[in-house]
């Protein structure tokens, strides 16, 4: 076997050994594993109270093993306790389960008269770290309570003991059963916990839809206008508290309402696709474009003052260009009316910036398109210009 095959299997086993625990079942789990302990030690009460009484009646009967396996089922129930309460819950699932496992297999082996009843014992550690730790783990155990529980069989029989109904056939019935039922409660312990762990991750994806339907403009792919209001909101949060800037692109085609009266809606909707595709291409990933409705767009540029703006808005209108040029010489030729504000100390909301942007589309458009205008640009135009 190479190296990185024995790797991937080597990974592969920690990963079913040690299985992730989704958040969404971080805190059911942890919830299962305290109940679980806390009837462990309800248990042990029980248990401690017979004890006594039987102690009572009977001074002839030694309680010592059972007053070591009390004391040790305690010790390491405080233990994996504690280990919940810090949020270690997988700790916490296999030091329950590896000490219910430790008693019961110690009880074979010193106790092989009672092996039908001790046996059944062996199913409380499969199903706990399966129900709490998840994955594999089940099996884990049930395999070493067929082996724990094969070899305790033989070496009675090798001391003259006749455990299981003193002939060998019984035995091996008893062997076969023990190790169907504990490979059948492992199976069952470990389907329903990768049926939860599948219904929670169709349930991630289905929500990770749902958010993407609710962000994503559907005609372009680009961000709705929801999705930019949403950016728009943390953005001004952060460049107020970091004194950061970002800059806010109004963009309107021109020449698109010519091509949609000539070539319809659905020919202007393919352009309107390829529009997108274009300016997408040049911009950071840091930035976002969306679309606002029809043919218009914004372009959200974080850590970017207005010099910075121009440059992005020319090379958006270059990118369009581009894509006209590959498209017929009957289409109306499409250019770029693109409004820019940047973030103000004296801005109270985000209302402020969109104000300037959309006036700087619109002086922009007014003044005879295919042009770029920015917040500073509106101190200089006359009230006539200005909508």
């Amino acid at each position: 076997m190479r190296q990185t095959e024995r790797d991937s299997l080597i990974d592969r086993i920690r990963r079913s050994l040690l299985p992730r625990i989704e958040p969404e079942l971080r805190a059911t789990r942890t919830s299962l594993a305290r109940s679980i302990i806390l009837v462990q030690f309800g248990v042990l009460a029980l248990w401690g109270i017979a004890l006594l009484v039987l102690s009572s009646l009977r001074p002839d009967v030694r309680v010592v093993l059972d007053l070591a396996a009390i004391a040790a089922l305690a010790v390491s129930g405080a233990a994996a306790l504690s280990l919940a309460k810090r949020g270690s819950v997988r700790a916490a699932g296999y030091l329950i389960s590896f000490s219910a496992f430790a008693v019961v297999a110690v009880g074979t082996f010193l106790i092989p008269q009672y092996f039908p009843l001790i046996a059944v014992a062996f199913l409380l550690p499969v199903l706990i770290s399966g129900a709490v730790v998840g994955g594999w783990t089940p099996f884990l155990f049930a395999f070493a309570a067929i082996v724990t529980n094969t070899t305790a069989v033989i070496t009675a029989a090798d001391r003259g003991v006749a455990a299981v109904g003193g002939s060998e056939t019984w035995t091996l019935i008893y062997l076969v059963t023990h190790s169907l039922v504990s490979l059948a409660a492992a199976l069952i312990s470990n389907s329903l916990s990768e049926q939860i762990q599948k219904t929670i991750g169709s349930l991630h994806r289905q929500a990770d839809q749902l958010a993407k339907l609710a962000h994503t403009d559907p005609l372009t792919g680009l961000a709705n206008r929801r999705h930019l209001f949403e950016r728009l909101e943390s953005e001004f949060s952060r460049a107020q508290r970091y004194r950061r800037p970002f800059c806010l692109l109004y963009i309107d085609m021109d020449g698109f309402k010519a091509i949609n009266d000539q070539f319809g809606h659905l020919f202007g909707d393919e352009i309107l696709r390829g529009s997108a595709r274009a300016m997408a291409a040049v911009l950071r990933a840091t930035d976002l474009l969306a679309r606002i409705g029809g043919d218009e767009f914004a372009v959200l540029l974080p850590e970017t003052d207005l010099v910075g703006a121009e440059h992005v808005a020319n090379k958006l209108r270059k990118a369009l260009t581009a894509y006209g040029g590959q498209l017929s010489p009957s289409l109306p030729t499409l250019t770029l009316s693109i409004g820019v504000g940047q973030i103000g100390e004296d801005d109270d909301a985000i209302e402020d910036i969109l104000s300037r942007a959309d006036k700087a589309q619109y002086l922009a458009k007014s003044s005879g398109k295919a042009l770029t205008r920015t917040q500073q640009d509106l101190r200089a135009a006359t009230p006539i210009e200005q909508p």
